[in-house]
């Protein structure tokens, strides 16, 4: 990969990750009711889970996906019923007790998320087939690709999570907190529209 395809991955990687889905809108919401600290183990599985993602699309998942349709339908319909499910616990989280029942996304469960979100998942297959310099050289490539993906995906993850945090410290009352959370919950419903319209 020549230093132009590199920038350009590199730009590719991180406009990726900072725009707006289903992780970075939990992320977000985890930061304003967990706090950092609590969020990290959900900011750590998003990494793993992707770069695990970006290693077995470059070994040929996509071209799996693609010559059995069925699969591709199966990871849509799993992505919608835990992007369903995500959007509910969000939405109905409550602020962090040291008895509370409420708590953040687990390191597996948001590692196991990235392999049937859509955004994820849409995002990786292009950028494996716009930037990989062939099959011969996938091994290489991905020696590239996987620790840009993964250093853009933390950037974007503690961002997302830093800001809720800081929002967070607004929302002092408990009224306050639910109706931002039930905001967030309704954006990650908004972000699973281009699943049915694409």
């Amino acid at each position: 990969m020549d230093s132009a395809a590199f920038a350009s991955l590199m730009i590719f990687s991180l406009s990726a990750a900072f725009t707006p889905g289903p992780n970075n809108v939990m992320l977000t919401s985890s930061g304003a009711t967990f706090g950092f600290r609590r969020t990290l183990p959900h900011i750590l599985g998003i990494a793993v889970g992707f770069a695990g993602l970006a290693v077995a699309g470059g070994f040929g998942l996509a071209g799996l996906v693609k010559a059995v349709p069925q699969l591709h339908l199966a990871l849509k319909f799993f992505g919608i019923v835990f992007l369903l499910y995500l959007a509910w616990k969000i939405g109905t989280a409550t602020r962090a007790t040291a008895t509370g029942s409420s708590r953040p996304l687990s390191f597996l469960q948001a590692a196991a998320f990235q392999w049937i979100n859509p955004k994820g998942v849409t995002l990786l297959a292009s950028a494996i087939v716009a930037y990989s310099t062939g099959p011969d050289n996938i091994v290489t490539d991905l020696m590239v690709m996987v620790p840009i993906f993964v250093l853009a995906t933390l950037s974007s993850a503690c961002t997302w999570c830093l800001f809720g945090t800081m929002i967070g410290q607004f929302l002092k009352q408990d009224s306050a907190l639910r109706r931002f959370n039930i905001a967030m919950a309704t954006l990650l419903l908004v972000s699973m529209v281009p699943i049915f319209t694409g």
